[in-house]
C-alpha cells in the first residue's frame, strides 16, 4: 500500500479560538498504515479551535515517514491559524528526526525529551 503525501496534507481553516489547549496523543509503533487516523485525530483536534495545539509522543516507539509529514504539517498549520504548536515526551531518537526535519522552528516550545 503506497501512501501519496498529497492526500495527506492537512488543510486547515481559522477558527476563533474557544479551548485553552488540545492534546493529542499518539502511542506505539505509528506505522504509514495509521497515517491517516493520525489525520483524522489532528483534524478532529484543529476543529476544537486550541489556542495550543500539543501532540504527546511519550508511548511512541516508531514514527513512519508518512507521520512525520502529518506532525510538519500540522505545526505549519497552526502557525497560519495562530495557535501554539507543541511536541510533547517525545524519545530522544523522534526529537532528533524531527529536529532534522525543521520541526523546531515550527514549533513555539523548544522540542525535549522524556515525560
Amino acid at each position: 500500500m503506497s501512501v501519496v503525501p498529497e492526500r495527506l496534507a492537512v488543510q486547515l481553516r481559522p477558527l476563533p479560538r474557544h479551548r485553552a489547549r488540545t492534546v493529542v496523543r499518539l502511542r506505539g509503533e505509528v506505522t504509514f498504515r495509521r497515517a491517516p487516523r493520525v489525520r483524522r485525530k489532528l483534524l478532529r483536534a484543529f476543529a476544537r479551535a486550541p489556542g495550543v495545539m500539543e501532540v504527546d509522543l511519550d508511548k511512541v516507539t516508531y514514527l513512519a515517514p508518512e507521520v512525520r509529514a502529518l506532525l510538519l504539517a500540522a505545526a505549519a498549520n497552526a502557525r497560519r491559524s495562530g495557535a501554539r504548536f507543541v511536541i510533547a515526551h517525545a524519545s530522544p531518537l523522534s526529537l532528533r528526526v524531527l529536529d532534522e526535519l525543521g520541526m523546531q522552528r515550527l514549533t513555539d516550545v523548544p522540542l525535549l525529551s522524556g515525560p
